[in-house]
């Protein structure tokens, strides 16, 4: 991992690890509870089933095929979510009276945010594995922190389009500032997700 260091009012403040360490607290669900994601390697059993059992990927779309079932809409649930669907499934069509499913996430797909305009090192950010995203703040720690240059009360996230949806995802305006200074860090958390794009505009002078 690169060596992060921020500044905040043109003085030197926090390492990006301690930053980190201190925002990875929150309690949000965002963070603390995984949502399944396309690409993820997933081992699907049913209990007493072995022909229903079965390895892959989940598609783009967000999808996985189900012996019996066929294509199953299961990305943005979580695990226990995603075996309760199955599960009613498999009830609904009265293929199995009483079926226990288990998933296991046998590999995390690869997840990167991009980090835009006024940081010190633009690029793809990598998202831990088994994290649904990276705080803002964090995202942009990693990128080197903001240029001397940088506009931090007019950061814009803009949303990636989720899997199954055509519409774009939305854009957001963040003052980090605001962020930064707030008394409760660990819950005044934006998020920035798989695939999204943050921008760090330049200050007009």
């Amino acid at each position: 991992m690169r060596r992060v260091i921020i500044y905040y009012l043109g003085v030197l403040v926090l390492p990006g690890s301690f930053l980190i360490a201190q925002l990875e607290k929150a309690t949000s669900a965002e963070s603390s509870v995984y949502l399944l994601s396309p690409v993820d390697k997933l081992s699907i059993s049913v209990y007493g089933e072995p022909d229903l059992s079965s390895d892959q990927r989940i598609s783009d779309q967000g999808t996985v095929s189900i012996p019996l079932l066929g294509e199953t809409r299961i990305g943005g649930l979580t695990v226990s979510d995603a075996q309760k669907q199955i599960e009613a499934a498999f009830i609904k069509q009265r293929y199995l009276v009483n079926p226990v499913v288990t998933i296991n996430i046998e590999a995390f797909s690869s997840k990167v945010v991009t980090v835009l305009g006024e940081v010190e090192e633009p690029g793809s950010i990598t998202i831990p594995e088994g994290r649904n995203g990276l705080p803002l703040q964090v995202a942009i720690a990693e990128a080197g922190g903001f240029t001397g240059a940088a506009q931090k009360n007019e950061v814009t996230l803009r949303r990636a389009t989720k899997p199954g949806q055509e519409k774009a995802g939305d854009t957001l305006v963040v003052n980090v500032n605001d962020l930064l200074q707030s008394k409760n860090r660990q819950t005044n958390v934006v998020y920035a997700g798989p695939d999204d794009v943050i921008f760090v505009p330049r200050r007009i002078f």
